[in-house]
């Protein structure tokens, strides 16, 4: 089976990058070449030092190139070339420490910057796309691919391009030592390398995808087993729950044990491979010189590039195993970018004004991957100041017409408008808008944070009007810490009833133009029901409320209301004619 390359899936990284990110990278690079530079000069010159213990007049030749004196004792010439290796050697590392920190502090930072800009991007997909999704696909793509394509897959291609650079140059200088034996040396090692590249490196893209697979799917029945923990005990779902989980976690630790296994053969056999070709050295040059002391220096020079290339080569190979399973991430990644950054985005519209009514004009809807309209040919105005209910069977099409009043969804035929001008999927509409949804999620937060929702400084006046309107305060004054309550998880530690009044309160908070309320008083009991009704009609005043009904006796007072069926209005009427209406028979 035929695996993307190593080169497409750098490509495709790289086009991820913004244009400082690139200079970054060539900034990785020359680090990478300096580093190399020295590890070369580090290495001619300890094959000078292994001569010149031999032979101090060759060291005097060397130093006399640099302008010290040809009287120099054999003692001072070994010393020099000492500690030129040690200077060199101190240079060498303190250049390849810059190059590390450098290296994994630009790769992190790339890493920040664009799980940020991927997540902003998510922000702003089409609601409608949004629905087609599962949440865990984009926890995973943000949290676990895009990490693992920088911290994993850009250190991986930084440390062989480092590594590979020095192994070059090492090669290079041995090569010019002695082409012959090299060339055969490093013949024996491309078909080895070969080998490794056509066996290993696509087993690795295997091991990538399982895991990618694995790791999607036991983060999805973790989210499902602590969200819905308390409906899993009741059901006896227990083990049913936990041994799904169980599955792909065995299979993702069984794929890793593997791959961390086959990760460690290379290791074994560059070893062997390295102080076997250093023995066929070692013959050839007793063959070829009949002083063992004419071979120190060339011995000295392969033993340390051998030393040197050993670990180098082994780094180089488990890195481009490790880049090769983070392929998939990388393509992940790039696919999801790619799709999400071509949503239409919500539009700017700075004179936005809601001075008369909205207008819906022949609007329908129609959800992604079905055939049947959600919404068929809807006209609608809804006058500034009114408040409209809207009614019908589950299924109706009650839900969709308010995710169309808020622009979240766009029609694909048909227009809205406010006050025949201004688009609705817009950030100006969302700002006057104030939506009170059928499940409401808390943060684990206090009170006052879930209400004033993303604001860090909350201002205490909005507040409290909110609290009072919403029919908050008696609860919170029993409350010790008042409005600094922790509510838990989702609200978990409130009852159904408080959850909806601070989701009241969170829409309140905003001072809104237009209040939509989506079955929001299911939870409430009555003498409460009634007390909000009361306070929402207080609050109403220049207010345009639309509120999806539940309970019929929360229309009372409604100026107009719309019966849905299939999708359609059947009627707009007013609550004294709702008994005449057979449709609510099954509301």
């Amino acid at each position: 089976m035929s695996t993307p390359s190593i080169l497409s899936a750098t490509q495709k990284l790289r086009s991820l990058l913004t244009r400082e990110e690139k200079i970054k990278g060539l900034g990785i690079v020359g680090l990478a070449l300096c580093t190399s530079v020295l590890e070369v000069l580090t290495a001619s010159v300890i094959v000078v030092f292994a001569q010149v213990l031999n032979q101090p007049e060759i060291g005097q030749k060397y130093l006399a190139m640099i302008g010290l004196g040809p009287d120099l004792s054999p003692g001072r010439v070994v010393l020099y070339i000492a500690i030129t290796v040690g200077m060199l050697s101190l240079i060498k590392n303190l250049v390849a420490a810059a190059e590390v920190f450098y290296q994994n502090f630009s790769i992190q930072k790339m890493n920040y910057h664009f799980k940020n800009k991927l997540l902003h991007c998510y922000a702003e997909i089409d609601y409608g796309f949004y629905l087609t999704r599962n949440s865990s696909l984009g926890m995973q793509v943000v949290a676990g691919d895009a990490e693992q394509m920088f911290s994993s897959g850009m250190v991986s291609l930084a440390s062989i391009l480092s590594e590979g650079i020095i192994f070059l140059c090492l090669i290079g200088m041995v090569i010019y030592m002695n082409p012959a034996l090299s060339l055969a040396v490093f013949g024996i090692g491309a078909i080895l390398a070969l080998g490794i590249t056509k066996g290993l490196l696509p087993k690795f893209y295997q091991f990538g995808q399982k895991l990618q697979e694995a790791s999607l799917y036991s983060s999805q029945n973790l989210i499902q087993f602590f969200h819905a923990f308390k409906e899993i005990v009741l059901l006896g779902k227990r083990e049913a729950f936990v041994n799904a989980y169980k599955y792909h976690s065995s299979k993702k630790s069984r794929v890793q044990a593997i791959q961390a296994s086959i990760n460690s053969l290379p290791r074994m056999l560059i070893e062997v491979f390295v102080i076997g070709l250093f023995v066929i050295t070692i013959a050839f040059l007793c063959i070829e010189h009949d002083s063992p002391i004419q071979m120190i220096g060339i011995l000295s020079g392969y033993l340390y590039a051998g030393f040197r290339l050993m670990p180098g080569l082994n780094r180089i190979i488990n890195q481009l195993n490790v880049f090769k399973s983070i392929i998939p991430s990388i393509e992940r990644v790039y696919n999801e970018y790619t799709l999400i950054a071509v949503k239409d985005h919500y539009v700017d519209v700075p004179d936005f004004q809601f001075e008369y009514q909205i207008n819906l004009k022949n609007v329908s809807f129609r959800y992604s991957n079905t055939e049947k309209d959600a919404l068929s040919d809807i006209s609608l105005d809804i006058k500034k100041g009114e408040c409209m209910g809207i009614i019908g069977e589950t299924g109706s099409g009650k839900s969709t017409l308010v995710d169309v009043l808020l622009g979240l969804l766009k029609p694909y035929e048909g227009v809205i408008r406010v006050d025949d001008k201004y688009p609705l999927n817009s950030y100006q509409w969302h700002q006057k808008v104030g939506y009170v949804p059928q499940t409401t999620y808390l943060t684990d937060n206090m009170i006052e944070a879930n209400i004033a929702f993303g604001e860090q400084d909350i201002d205490e006046i909005r507040l409290n009007n909110a609290i009072d309107a919403a029919q908050l305060r008696k609860f919170i004054d029993q409350l010790p810490q008042g409005t600094k309550t922790i509510v838990g998880e989702r609200g978990i530690r409130l009852s159904g009833g408080e959850r909806q009044r601070i989701s009241i309160a969170r829409a309140l908070y905003r001072n809104p133009q237009v209040l939509i309320f989506d079955e929001d008083t299911s939870a409430l009991d009555n003498e409460t029901e009634a007390k909000l009704m009361e306070a929402i009609h207080t609050v109403s005043h220049n207010r345009t409320i639309i509120m999806v009904a539940h309970r019929l006796t929360t229309l009372k007072a409604c100026d107009r209301i719309v019966v849905m069926e299939k999708g359609r209005i059947k009627e707009i009427t007013q609550y004294n004619n709702l008994e005449k209406i057979k449709v609510l028979n099954h509301v």
